[in-house]
């Protein structure tokens, strides 16, 4: 039978967990863009680096943090960019739920929330005109797809479409205008999937057309 000497205590209930720190050797990654965001980190010994890496490998550098700064400020559930350790580092884990309320707020780390809000709302900005540019992209490679199946039927090469794509009439198909449609296969060239050759339009990757083809409306 429980007593009440047995009943858990508010100050038991209550009890802050413990202190969590983190050890990182040179190079190791403290987090990922797109990760959850589980901790605020705060830098005990050594150096990290915060950045962005684009789709050609090339980084950004948004800023490093010392002994007494903070890494992973924010309010979305997920991190917008990438941190790595530049050499061996220790950092201090923060509940991300409960970093706002602990945060002292010093100038320094006041200014850093300003900057991790807004990258963001950069990151938002950015998610959103990619969804919208996806859309018509999707139309053109479900387009793509459809005339190489065509081709392959007819017993031509599937990845070569010698149609002209930049004529008003696949332009007005598309729901599209000439310009909005070069511009999109200069999009789809730029991710390379397709690349412009004596033959006509060359498919460089059907699978991931296929997969573009999915956000089509």
């Amino acid at each position: 039978m429980l007593t009440l000497s047995d009943r858990p205590t508010t100050e038991t209930r209550t009890k802050p967990a413990e202190t969590i720190r983190r050890t990182l050797a040179a190079g190791e990654m403290l987090f990922r863009e797109g990760e959850p965001r589980r901790h605020v980190y705060r830098v005990e010994k050594g150096a990290v680096c915060v950045f962005k890496q684009h789709a050609d490998g090339t980084r950004n550098i948004l800023e490093f943090a010392f002994p007494g700064d903070l890494v992973g400020l924010g309010y979305l559930d997920q991190h917008v960019s990438h941190a790595q350790a530049t050499m061996e580092s220790s950092l201090t884990c923060l509940p991300h739920t409960a970093a706002e309320a602990t945060l002292d707020k010093t100038p320094a780390n006041t200014a850093r929330l300003a900057t991790a809000m807004e990258r963001e709302v950069a990151f938002l900005r950015e998610t959103r005109q990619r969804s919208m540019l996806d859309k018509p992209l999707g139309r053109i490679a479900a387009l793509l797809i459809t005339l190489g199946r065509y081709n392959a039927y007819e017993g031509r090469d599937p990845t070569v479409i010698t149609d002209a794509l930049s004529c008003g009439v696949i332009a007005d198909y598309l729901g599209m205008n000439v310009d909005d449609l070069a511009e999109a296969l200069a999009e789809l060239a730029r991710r390379g999937l397709v690349e412009a050759s004596d033959k006509g339009l060359q498919l460089k990757s059907l699978y991931a057309l296929e997969r573009l083809a999915e956000t089509a409306d």
